[in-house]
Order: structure tokens, then sequence, then C-alpha cells
């Protein structure tokens, strides 16, 4: 038996996720199984801080986009600052949870021109409406889960804590390289989280990953103690969720 098509069928892009098995079985667009978060940061800045997010600036600092053909990206977020020690952060609304047997992944693509004196980390906080960029992931969170590169070294790293108790960090065996385009992931199985760098795992911990409570997304950036004017570009931020 056959069947006959007058018109053109529409479907959906498949996904391979060849190389990202994070992605393997989660869906990349909203639907009834899956809540998807995805901004590209195409639409325009207003007083440094995108369409939908909330700026933190140092002295010195901006978050701008990023105008230039040579980073080799569109809609890109320059997050940078004059001083050491000094940076720049975007935070948006508290509209996300890990539930405990639910998956999550949380995934941007970043470029640093500095990846040993330099920080840069994303991922979910409890904490918003603050002073410095580092409060989003440092001891000033209550609740965080938060992965990239620490001042100091180009090793990956993750920070977690929950209701509190103090940071509790992960140390990865990948690195970023300098002016080279990554793409960072945390992924949490419904129990444990990990750390992936271009779809290899870095690293992984169950310790104080926070479950149950309302946390906002967030990109940060942080100059070394020993430099000013270092710049993290970042792609896109996405975030897939189970319901």
């Amino acid at each position: 038996m056959s069947v006959g098509f007058k018109g053109p069928v529409v479907h959906g892009t498949r996904a391979t996720n060849e190389g990202y098995k994070y992605r393997t079985g989660m869906g990349m667009m909203p639907s009834a199984e899956f809540m998807v978060f995805h901004d590209d940061f195409l639409l325009p800045f207003t007083t440094n801080a995108t369409t939908g997010w909330t700026a933190i600036i140092d002295t010195g600092g901006t978050n701008i986009t990023n105008l230039t053909t040579l980073i080799g990206a569109n809609g890109v977020v320059a997050m940078n600052s004059d001083d050491a020690s000094e940076g720049s952060a975007l935070y948006g609304a508290k509209g996300f949870q890990l539930i405990s047997g639910k998956r999550m992944f949380i995934e941007c693509r970043v470029r640093c021109n500095d990846v040993t004196d330099n920080t840069f980390q994303f991922g979910l906080t409890a904490l918003t409406d603050v002073t410095n960029p580092e409060d989003l992931w440092d001891t000033s969170a209550a609740d965080v889960i938060s992965f990239g590169i620490a001042d100091g070294a180009a090793t990956t790293v993750m920070y977690t804590d929950e209701g509190n108790q103090g940071i509790s960090t992960a140390t990865g065996t990948l690195s970023l390289t300098v002016d080279t385009w990554h793409t960072l992931a945390i992924y949490y199985d419904g129990v444990t989280a990990f750390g992936f760098v271009d779809g290899q795992q870095s690293l992984k911990t169950a310790t104080l990953v926070p479950e149950a409570v309302a946390l906002a997304p967030f990109l940060g950036h942080l100059n070394g103690n020993g430099a000013g004017n270092n710049t993290s570009f970042v792609d896109y931020y996405r975030l897939v969720s189970e319901r």
C-alpha cells in the first residue's frame, strides 16, 4: 500500500547531536515534554544589558554587542573591563529549578582572549540584584551551579552550593584555549552535575547541587588580578529541561 501527498510534507530538522551526548534525547525546541530557553543575543542592548537580562557593571566594565567579523560569530556579547579584578555580568529572571530525577543541560559558546588571568562563569544562581559580578557564583550566592574557568588557570571548574552551606569546587580535566571558541555545558541527570567542554566530559559532582529552588540564568566575566581589558565573547546561552 502506498500513500501519496499533493502538497509538501513539513517536518522538524533531525538533530544527530553527535559528539554532544548530553543533548541526546533532549528536545531542542519547546514542547509539552521539554522547556527550552535560548538567547542568541541578536536583539538591541539598553544600558549594557540585552533584552531580558540585567547587567552588573564594575569599574570600566561593559557588556556590548560585538560588531567585528573577526571573531567568527553573529549576535555576540563582549564582556570587558578596563581594570584588574573587575568585570561584568548578565542575569535573567528566576524562572528555572533543578528537579530531582529530571534532566537539564545549560550550554553556552564562549571565546576568551585570556584563559589564565581571567574568570568566566555561567549557569544558574539564586542571587540577583547584586553589586559585584562574582557575587552571582561565589559565597554570596546561597544556591548556585556554575561552570567555566577561574583566575590563575585555564582548567575548567564547577561551583555548587545548596542552602548556603558553602561553595563546593570541582576541578576538571579539560582546559580552554586562548582566542578559541568553546562550547561549555552543565548537564544534570537528575542526581549528578557534569561539566563538558566541546562535548567531552571534564568533571562531575553530586555535592551541594541546588534542587527545588528558583534560579536565574547568568553569564559572568572577571579580569584576573594581574590584568585589565580581558574580554569574554559569548555567542549564546541555552537551557533545556525535562518538564
